[in-house]
């Protein structure tokens, strides 16, 4: 592999159960470790959900190998959220992952008005 593909730095976060002004624990995103990746979109995806328009982008990213990676961490890169869907240690080898991630992106688009 080319380690030149690798320019993108990516920031693991994880949930990490804490305690809050009250004493209640609730679970918030901190940054667990940072790797250097590279970000490929796959496929994107339109569709219609309770009469909102969302949008659905699928995309691989490829990073060095990392042991402790979990399917509830969440990757971060310049303040965008991926969420991961599946982890591939390629060829077993243990050198490199392919994480499938989702971006997911709402926006509501502005409904037509009576009489224009």
């Amino acid at each position: 592999m080319n380690p030149g593909r690798l320019k993108k730095r990516v920031t693991i976060m994880r949930y990490k159960d804490t305690p809050n002004e009250l004493g209640n624990t609730v679970s918030r995103l901190q940054r667990h470790k940072a790797v250097y990746a590279e970000i490929r979109p796959v496929r994107g995806r339109e569709y219609l959900e309770y009469y909102k328009d969302s949008n659905s982008l699928e995309y691989k990213i490829t990073i060095r190998y990392v042991p402790d990676l979990l399917p509830s961490d969440v990757l971060e890169y310049h303040g965008r959220q991926f969420l991961i869907n599946s982890i591939i240690n390629v060829e077993e080898q243990g050198y490199i992952q392919e994480v499938m991630c989702t971006e997911k992106i709402h926006e509501k688009k502005p409904e037509a008005e009576d009489g224009v």
